[in-house]
Formats: C-alpha cells, sequence, structure tokens
C-alpha cells in the first residue's frame, strides 16, 4: 500500500520528470519535483520498459523514491509521432483517472493543458493549472489538422477553468495575459490569472569566465560567438537566427564567426538543408541536446545570446541567459521585457528583420555593466523560491 499521509499533491504531467519529452514543461517538472521531494505524488509518461503502466508503484528519480503513476510507455524520439503525445495522453488519462484517484488525495496540479478534459470528468478537492505558455497551443500546433479547431480549444479551456480551477497561474506576463482573457471573450469573469516566472537553478546558472568557458568547449579561436538554446521548432525561428548569422558573415567575411545551437528537435533537417554551406564551413553549430552545466558553459561562452521566437510564455532559455550575465538580443516576446533592460543588457525586436537584428547584435557587444544589471534582476527567478510562491498562491489555500 502507498503511503499518502505526506503527500500534499498531485503532479499531472505529459512528460517522465527526467528527460522526455525535452522541453519548457519538463525544465519545469524537474525543478518542482526536486523542491517538494516526495511530498508531491507523480502521474506521467513512461520511457523504461520495466516500469508498470496502469499501476501506482514507487520510482526513483534524482535519488528521491517517488509514489508514481505511469499513463502509458513511449519510445524517446525526435520524430514527430503520427498521434500526438498531448493527445494520446489525454485518452490515457481519461481511462485511468479512477485508479489514480484511489492514492486518496485530491489536490491536483498540472501544467498540461489537454489534461484539464479529463479532470474535468471529476471532483477535486483542489485544483491548480499553471499556463506554461499563454498563447493558443492548438491554433500554433505543428500539426495542421488541430490548428482550425483552435478557437474552440481554447474557448472550452477556460470555460472548464473558470468551472474547476481553484487557482490558475501563467509562465506569462501581465500582457499576454490581458491578451488571452480578452482573446476568449472574458471567459474567466473575476477569475485571476497570476503570473508566475519560468526559474533557473542558481547553482547551475551563473556567470563564469569566458576564456575558461571557452577553453573547454574548443572555442578559442572564434571572435564572434552568438548562442541559442532550446528545442529545434519553427516556432523558437531559427531560420531568422541563420539569416542573421549570414547577414553578419556577409559583412565580414574575415572575422571568424559561429552560431550554436544548443538543443534538439523535429526541426533539426530542416535546419541541416537550410544552413548547410554554413554548418559545412563551421559557422552554425548543431550542438544536440545537452545537460544544463553544458548549457551554462555555452551561455558563458557567449558574446550574445540570441533567441528568434515567434512566440512565447516566459521564456526559460532568457531567464538562464540573463542569470549566466549574457548580452541578450531577441524578438519581443511574452516576458521577454522582465529579463531583458534596453540599453543595459541587450535588446527587443518587433520586427522580423535579419539586417536589423545583425545590427543590434552589433550594437550589444558595445554594452557596459551587463553583469550588474543581470545581478540586480535574476534572484526573483529563482528555483529557490519557487516552492514559496506555489505555496502562498495555491497550498496555503489548501
Amino acid at each position: 500500500m502507498i503511503d499518502s499521509t505526506k503527500i500534499r499533491f498531485i503532479y499531472m504531467e505529459a512528460v517522465n520528470f527526467q528527460d522526455f519529452t525535452v522541453g519548457g514543461t519538463l525544465s519545469f517538472s524537474k525543478q518542482l519535483i526536486g523542491q517538494f521531494k516526495d511530498s508531491v505524488a507523480l502521474v506521467g509518461i513512461l520511457t523504461d520498459k520495466n516500469d508498470p503502466v496502469g499501476k501506482w508503484f514507487i520510482k526513483e528519480i534524482s535519488g528521491v523514491s517517488y509514489n508514481y503513476f505511469g499513463l502509458g510507455r513511449f519510445r524517446k524520439s525526435d520524430k514527430k509521432p503520427f498521434i500526438p503525445i498531448r493527445l494520446q495522453t489525454l485518452f490515457y488519462l481519461i481511462y485511468y483517472l479512477p485508479r489514480i484517484r484511489a492514492i486518496n488525495n485530491w489536490n491536483v496540479f498540472t501544467q498540461s493543458p489537454q489534461f484539464l478534459f479529463a479532470l474535468n470528468m471529476f471532483k477535486w478537492n483542489s485544483l491548480c493549472f499553471c499556463f506554461a505558455g499563454i498563447s493558443n497551443p492548438v491554433t500554433n500546433s505543428r500539426y495542421k489538422y488541430l490548428r482550425f479547431f483552435g478557437i474552440v480549444y481554447e474557448r472550452m479551456l477556460f470555460k472548464i477553468l473558470k468551472k474547476k480551477a481553484t487557482v490558475i497561474l501563467a509562465a506569462a506576463d501581465q500582457k499576454a495575459i490581458k491578451e488571452a482573457i480578452e482573446r476568449t471573450g472574458n471567459i474567466l469573469g473575476d477569475t485571476t490569472i497570476h503570473s508566475f516566472p519560468t526559474r533557473f537553478d542558481p547553482d547551475i546558472f551563473y556567470p563564469a569566465d569566458k576564456t575558461e568557458c571557452r577553453k573547454k568547449l574548443n572555442l578559442e579561436d572564434v571572435e564572434l560567438l552568438l548562442v541559442t538554446t532550446g528545442r529545434l521548432s519553427w516556432v523558437k525561428g531559427w531560420q531568422l537566427l541563420i539569416d542573421t548569422i549570414t547577414e553578419l558573415h556577409n559583412k565580414d567575411k574575415n572575422k571568424s564567426m559561429m552560431l550554436v545551437f544548443a538543443g534538439e528537435g523535429e526541426d533539426r533537417a530542416k535546419i541541416e538543408k537550410y544552413g548547410k554551406t554554413l554548418l559545412d564551413n563551421k559557422i552554425i553549430k548543431l550542438a544536440g541536446k545537452l545537460k544544463q552545466q553544458d548549457i551554462a558553459l555555452y551561455l558563458n561562452s557567449a558574446d550574445v545570446f540570441i533567441m528568434g521566437s515567434f512566440f512565447e510564455g516566459w521564456p526559460t532559455s532568457l531567464v538562464e541567459a540573463m542569470a549566466c550575465g549574457c548580452k541578450i538580443v531577441t524578438t519581443n516576446v511574452s516576458a521577454a521585457s522582465e529579463i531583458v533592460g534596453e540599453n543595459k543588457n541587450g535588446y527587443l525586436l518587433d520586427e522580423r528583420d535579419p539586417v536589423l537584428f545583425a545590427g543590434m547584435i552589433e550594437k550589444a557587444l558595445t554594452l557596459e555593466n551587463v553583469l550588474e544589471y543581470s545581478r540586480n534582476n535574476r534572484d526573483r527567478f529563482s528555483v529557490k523560491y519557487l516552492k514559496d510562491d506555489l505555496e502562498k498562491l495555491w497550498l496555503s489555500k489548501v
């Protein structure tokens, strides 16, 4: 029998809480369970063939034993599955919810919006939902056939939140939250969505000596090093970044420069094709999936961190770059203005123009006192405050 007396809530997510699927939701999941340890029970997916599906069992993650319910077993792959993982996990959750509720703790936290359609079928003591990003994930889906259902999906989602959610959080700034509320016709009424920023681990992401970091990565000879981190996906705007490094290279062909993509994803082949000449000439580097410590190495090696996303929630990549004291040039996505101070540690661009982007990179190189600004701004995004913030906003009311 599972001892549920010390469990404070069930955390349901479409990840394995270790290394799949790659992205911001996984990063946040690892941070949250790291703060709450075994006082949280986990409902997620499985990638280990030895773990049982459809039942509670004890699973060890990073040296901590968790009560774990496996919704289904998935293969680790960067290829796009025929049926979206979000949709698959929704069907599994609908089927297994009666068994999940046997743990006798009906306080639930999730960032997976599709799970709300299953959770809506039962009564819960308390439900806290956190938007990983408050843009419409269906309208912006990589599955084109799903995009037609975006408006209907979002309105249904907000109706469920109005009915079921005790607390609603969002990894987005107040401007983006307001836009989402207006977009859905103010279905929530007087219900508040609390801004809940993305966090970074200060034991991993902190300023370090650039020369030493470059030496470890064998990048000492690169005169201009640009770094971007995150999933290799169209939504991250990789084409803009490649066009920007092309613009910079064409302006000064004698200068050694490199753009590093630190991450993996479904668009890797497209990037390899689009940037083939730059890859062959080592002007672009696809570093692949990296440990957080290695991501920090690249960030501390960078002359400028760049991001070209079309939309974001509260960008983990930007928070981590700021925590390392990077100069930053980024498209003006949600929460970017909370992280990037104009003329202080970087620049925000509203236009997706590689010529303008290249100009801002050159301008960012001249910025001074960036490290001081970053140190003054970084603490409020530390993972060390995640538990206290969730206690204040939700758990104190349970």
